[in-house]
């Protein structure tokens, strides 16, 4: 009885360890000084970092020390069969069954990838769609006072964008991430656009300005 009793805990202690390697462990947003939305974000999980590009594509892939041999492998996201190695991580990758997905990171480490498909008529085709259990979504023609394509959430993470009923503010700003709140200068000519606070930062997650900016887009 005892034994059957251990055998069941080890086995929830397994189902639990496993979903959690499913979670990352904390989220960083980049924004930046005249420019709308997320500029990138970086997903920190238990063997990996991973980094996403404003349209949704993976920007980067970097093992964590741990997870990584003296040198680094070679990564390039190109149409692979079977199965590839990232450090040590064990990466697959989609077959030419669907062209979207073709190409594209399948799984790192167990963790499934999925991608907006045929079947996503008002998403972007080709952009990360879920990592794991993490669900990634966008504003699409649904989001009325939203600027289009930008995101409107990571797994329970959302992000609030300044609309019509936020007077005075700079449209399509943004507004929050989470529970960090986001402010721009506005009344000053010179600093129009410019970021002018990020407040509520955490460990776990946290926004913070780029070092550069390209082009003014926040008029």
């Amino acid at each position: 009885m005892n034994y059957k009793k251990l055998l069941i805990l080890s086995l929830m202690l397994c189902i639990g360890l496993a979903g959690k390697a499913q979670e990352f462990l904390s989220a960083k947003f980049t924004i930046e000084d005249y420019k709308k939305g997320v500029q990138e974000i970086e997903l920190t999980y238990n063997t990996f970092i991973i980094g996403i590009s404003p349209k949704g594509e993976i920007a980067f892939i970097e093992p964590l020390k741990r997870s990584r041999p003296n040198q680094w492998d070679d990564f390039e996201d190109n149409p692979v069969r079977g199965l590839k190695n990232l450090g040590n991580l064990k990466v697959t990758y989609y077959d030419n069954f669907d062209k979207i997905k073709a190409g594209k990171i399948k799984s790192i480490d167990g963790i499934a990838f999925d991608y907006y498909g045929t079947f996503d008529m008002h998403d972007s085709k080709g952009s990360l769609k879920s990592i794991g259990k993490m669900a990634i979504n966008y504003n699409n023609v649904f989001d009325m006072r939203e600027p289009k394509g930008t995101f409107k959430s990571i797994g329970d993470i959302s992000i609030k964008y300044n609309n019509v009923f936020d007077r005075g503010e700079i449209q399509e700003s943004l507004k929050s991430i989470g529970p960090v709140q986001i402010t721009w200068y506005k009344e000053d000519e010179e600093k129009h656009g410019k970021i002018r606070s990020i407040r509520g930062n955490t460990q776990a997650l946290y926004v913070t300005k780029a070092k550069y900016h390209n082009n003014n887009n926040l008029k």
